[in-house]
């Protein structure tokens, strides 16, 4: 595992997020990919005592992650991010203790920030009053088709407008 991450970090991303607006109850960010770009909506960042930020308020830190092929429940297709020395792990038990990290943080569909509980929801708009991203469904659907359901790397930076 330890190896794989050492291959990502030296590689290109295939997706890059640029966090953009953050008020304290939302964070927007413009997401670049093969072949277009999306928004991406996720709760704000909040510092925690754990590593990865607040569980279920916050969004995870910037950095270097990968985003893992993950099929919820219900069937659908969703990513889930890992990045084990930031503290986002995929399941419980990969975590190294109780309280020790994040988990099963997903980008999925999703509209307005209720919909996102850590995780993140593409849109291809977005609207500041209130804070949302539109057409989510069709934005998962675009990066599918782009990017293949398939391990990718994504690289999280702080932009400044």
């Amino acid at each position: 595992m330890r190896r794989f991450f050492k291959k990502i970090f030296q590689s290109k991303p295939d997706i890059i997020q640029y966090r953009w607006f953050d008020d304290g109850k939302v964070c927007l960010s413009l997401v670049k990919y093969k072949g277009g770009f999306c928004y991406l909506l996720e709760r704000p960042w909040i510092p925690s005592e754990r590593p990865g930020g607040k569980p279920f308020e916050s969004c995870v830190p910037t950095g270097r992650y990968r985003m893992e092929p993950f099929k919820r429940p219900s069937g659908e297709q969703v990513w889930r991010l890992i990045n084990e020395d930031l503290g986002v792990y995929a399941e419980q038990k990969d975590l190294p203790a109780p309280g020790k990290g994040r988990f099963l943080i997903l980008w999925h569909v999703g509209n307005n920030v209720a919909d996102v509980v850590g995780c993140g929801a593409p849109g291809l708009g977005q609207e500041l009053l209130p804070p949302m991203v539109t057409q989510s469904a069709k934005a998962m659907d675009r990066l599918m088709e782009s990017m293949g359901w398939r391990e990718l790397t994504l690289e999280i930076v702080d932009a400044v407008i």
